[in-house]
C-alpha cells in the first residue's frame, strides 16, 4: 500500500469513534504488563514470571538485549518478554535511530536500526527455544510477545519474525510505552499482518512513545492499535481509532493530544505499577 492509498483509507475511518474497553480487555492489559515488568534485570532470575513457569531466558551481551520465555498453563500461552532500557548500551541502541530496510517481502518497510539489530541478536535463540517448547502436549498453546519501552519495539519485531516460523500459533502482542519503531510501510505491515492482535498501550502523558518524531512522508509512524490509559480503570482506558483525522497511524484524540515527547515519571508507572517490579511468585 502506498501513501496515496493510505490517505484515502484514512478518510473512511474518520467517523469511527474511540471507545472505552471492557473489563476483560483491561484485565489482560494489566496482566501482560506484569510479564513485561518482570523482564527487567534483577539480582535473581524471575523463576515464576507473573506466577507462571519460566521456560528459558535469552540475552546478548553485545547489544545488551535480554528477556525470557514463560508458560501459562491456564491461558495456554507461551509469553516472550523483553526488557526495556536500563544501561548506557540500551541508550546507544535507542539513539541508533536511522531507518534501515526491514527485508524482502515487507512492502519496502523500514525499521529502527538499533531495535532491529537488538532483536536480530537474540531471534535465533528465541525461535529455537519456542520450537522445543511448542511441541507435544503444548502444540495447542499460543505465543504472546510483550515488552515495555524499547522492549515493546522488540516484541513487535518478534511477532513479525515468529509469524513466519510458528504459523497459527501467534495470539497477541502487548507493548507499553513503545517508541515509534518504523516507517509508514512498517505500520502497514504490522496492521495488515497482525491487525487488532497488537495492543500498543500508552499511559497518561508518557512522552517516550512520541520521543522519536513522527514524519509521515519519510520517517517514523506508529502502528495501531493504541490503547490509551488515562486512569487505572477499564472506563479510563480507550481503544483508539486506527487512523486519526489529521495524523496518519495515530489517533490525535489519544496520547498524541498530550504535548509530551520526553521521558517523565508516567513512563515508569503503568497502571500504578512501578516498571521493573518483579512478579515472580
Amino acid at each position: 500500500m502506498q501513501l496515496s492509498e493510505f490517505l484515502t483509507l484514512t478518510a473512511v475511518f474518520v467517523g469511527s469513534a474511540s471507545a472505552a474497553v471492557t473489563q476483560a480487555v483491561y484485565d489482560q492489559l494489566v496482566n501482560h504488563f506484569k510479564y513485561a515488568s518482570s523482564a527487567y534485570p534483577a539480582l535473581q532470575p524471575c523463576l515464576h514470571p507473573n506466577g507462571q513457569t519460566l521456560i528459558s531466558t535469552f540475552s546478548n551481551s553485545s547489544t545488551d538485549t535480554q528477556g525470557y520465555i514463560a508458560r501459562d498453563d491456564t491461558a495456554l500461552e507461551f509469553i516472550v518478554a523483553f526488557s526495556g532500557r536500563t544501561t548506557a548500551a540500551d541508550n546507544t541502541t535507542f539513539a541508533n535511530n536511522a531507518l534501515v530496510a526491514y527485508g524482502t517481502g515487507t512492502g519496502g518497510a523500514k525499521v529502527h536500526t538499533g531495535f532491529n539489530a537488538a532483536y536480530n541478536s537474540v531471534k535465533t535463540g528465541i525461535a529455537s527455544a519456542l520450537t522445543t517448547a511448542v511441541a507435544g502436549a503444548y502444540a495447542n498453546y499460543r505465543i504472546v510477545t510483550v515488552g515495555h519501552d524499547i522492549g515493546g519495539s522488540l516484541a513487535v519485531l518478534a511477532t513479525l519474525h515468529l509469524r513466519n516460523v510458528f504459523v497459527g500459533n501467534l495470539r497477541a502482542t502487548y507493548t507499553y510505552g513503545q517508541p515509534r519503531t518504523g516507517d509508514l510501510q512498517f505500520a502497514f505491515l504490522v496492521d495488515e499482518s497482525q491487525g487488532f492482535s497488537v495492543r500498543r498501550v500508552t499511559y497518561k502523558n508518557d512522552g517516550v512513545p512520541k520521543s522519536i518524531p513522527e514524519n509521515i512522508s519519510s520517517g517514523y509512524v506508529h502502528h495501531p492499535v493504541e490503547y490509551w490509559v488515562t486512569s487505572n480503570t477499564a472506563a479510563g482506558t480507550t481503544q483508539c481509532r486506527e487512523y486519526g483525522d489529521a495524523v496518519v497511524g495515530e489517533d490525535e484524540n489519544c496520547s498524541l493530544s498530550v504535548a509530551t515527547n520526553t521521558w517523565n515519571a508516567n513512563h515508569d508507572l503503568y497502571f500504578g505499577i512501578a516498571t521493573g517490579t518483579q512478579f515472580c511468585t
